[in-house]
């Protein structure tokens, strides 16, 4: 059985509000996060990086500045609110080195787009689910 159907049986299995989780490709293969399920909310951790070694350096706490990416939880308090979509986190953008709330929309079973509005700016990358 090829692992794509195997992805698809074990997504129509799952309770819609459990299919978000897994790892993801985030754009241009910068990061892959992996989003667990952390009791009755979702978070997620980075788990591999493009660029090794890389710092926590635009961090607005500058005695965070030096911390390790690699591991870091950037993905807090994410609940399921409708189906394909789960709201109330922050997500740490470690570029602009500050939390966001976005909303997180599971527009087809491998792609996950991260919605961030921010005043009359919007913003939304697509993050690939890792096979």
């Amino acid at each position: 059985m090829s692992p794509f159907l195997i992805t698809l049986i074990l997504l129509a299995q799952a309770p819609s509000a459990d299919r978000i989780l897994g790892t993801w490709n985030t754009p241009n293969g910068e990061s892959k996060i992996e989003i667990v399920k952390c009791a009755e909310a979702y978070c997620g951790s980075i788990k591999s990086l493009a660029k090794v070694g890389a710092k926590d350096g635009h961090n607005a706490d500058a005695s965070l500045r030096g911390r390790p990416l690699l591991g870091l939880q950037i993905l807090k308090g994410f609940r399921h609110q409708e189906p394909d979509t789960w709201t109330d986190g922050t997500l740490y953008a470690p570029e602009r080195g500050r939390d966001v709330s976005p909303k997180l929309v599971l527009t087809g079973p491998d792609t996950l787009e991260v919605r961030v509005s921010v005043g009359i700016v919007k913003k939304t990358v697509a993050w690939t689910r890792v096979k």
